[in-house]
């Protein structure tokens, strides 16, 4: 097939498109020593070998309509990858292809329903941003009480261990062990620190960046959300799935590095591996639709990661996980890091 073939497209709701059109007999006639072949492939006869049954015979034999199957399904395999082309249509998954018509000596008319990426149309993004990054941002200090929690957290997080003692019946009791002295000879030990002032001060600056960062965190949030709430956006179910599974893939990792099974783990929750996903599903949507709406920012800006971040980020991921293709890696790399450049554009704003 070269020419390009007549469809009669339909939109469905959730990002769906159902398409129909027809295979001709000439499309069909062009399969039809590799369907004879499939088809023989599989049948025994008695006087032939596997393989080697004349086509006259084998069609007596199975009947004109499963040999024309055969060649529509194959010219569907050829004509498919085509129309998707031919229309730039942004499919995404599997296919559902139905042959809803089939005749000898007629064309087979075909219908097929696929999920495609969905189109938005973006806010004046910009404005958004540059109106929540305007808005009068609470004073930020860092008090004497933070600190000295902090301080407290540091100190029981480097407690000696303490050998448990038995009382006069041989039973163990618990010790309750003394927090460290804040003192030089303690902060240079967990730290590069001049002094026990040196380290309150850098301590103090520590606290300081947290809270700018969380306040940062918090407008992109915001501007994010808001941004969602001006695109009209209708998931497929694949995107949505999609998403579900990462997010799954990455609670049992993060369940297995604690040293726990995550069957255990759903046990002690009480819940199916099924209920757990549809807990995921509001947070897998939103996941989803924020990616849909930077990937048409990315698009609109013309974002293009640096070649040496790529490569670098590849480098530093393929040491983490060494059972990993940097062909794998490299996609996921670009979209973290174009992901990133809008959001530097956004807080610029």
């Amino acid at each position: 097939m070269t020419e390009k073939k007549e469809l009669k497209v339909k939109k469905l709701d959730n990002s769906q498109l159902e398409i129909e059109a027809s295979i001709t007999i000439e499309e069909l006639e062009r399969q039809r020593s590799k369907a004879i072949e499939n088809l023989g492939a599989e049948i025994k006869m008695d006087g032939f070998r596997k393989g080697h049954i004349p086509e006259d015979v084998l069609v007596k034999k199975i009947g004109e309509l499963p040999l024309l199957n055969e060649m529509a399904n194959l010219a569907l395999s050829d004509i498919y990858p085509l129309i998707i082309i031919q229309n730039d249509i942004k499919a995404i998954g599997q296919p559902q292809i139905t042959i809803t018509k089939i005749t000898p000596k007629t064309p087979v008319e075909f219908k097929i329903l696929v999920d495609v990426i969905p189109e938005i149309k973006l806010p004046d993004y910009k404005s958004i941003a540059k109106k929540i990054n305007n808005e009068k941002e609470e004073v930020i200090e860092v008090t004497e009480k933070e600190i000295e929690d902090t301080l407290t957290q540091i100190q029981k997080m480097n407690v000696p261990q303490v050998a448990p003692t038995k009382d006069e019946n041989g039973v163990e009791k618990a010790v309750e062990p003394e927090l460290p002295e804040i003192n030089n000879e303690f902060v240079k030990k967990i730290g590069d620190f001049k002094d026990v002032t040196d380290f309150k001060i850098k301590l103090k600056e520590n606290i300081q960046k947290e809270k700018e960062y969380k306040i940062l965190e918090a407008k992109k949030i915001k501007i994010i959300e808001k941004i969602i709430e001006e695109v009209k956006i209708e998931l497929p179910q694949v995107i949505i799935n999609s998403e579900l599974e990462r997010m799954l893939v990455q609670t049992k990792s993060d369940i297995s590095r604690m040293g726990l099974q995550f069957d255990k783990y759903l046990e002690h929750l009480k819940k199916t591996e099924e209920e757990f996903k549809n807990e995921l599903k509001p947070e897998a949507i939103k996941k989803a639709t924020v990616q849909i709406i930077l990937d048409n920012i990315i698009k609109e800006e013309k974002i293009v990661p640096k070649e040496e971040d790529i490569k670098k980020n590849i480098e530093e991921l393929l040491k983490q996980h060494k059972e990993a293709k940097e062909e794998q890696i490299k996609p996921y790399v670009e979209m973290i890091l174009s992901n990133q450049e809008v959001f530097k554009l956004l807080e610029n704003q």
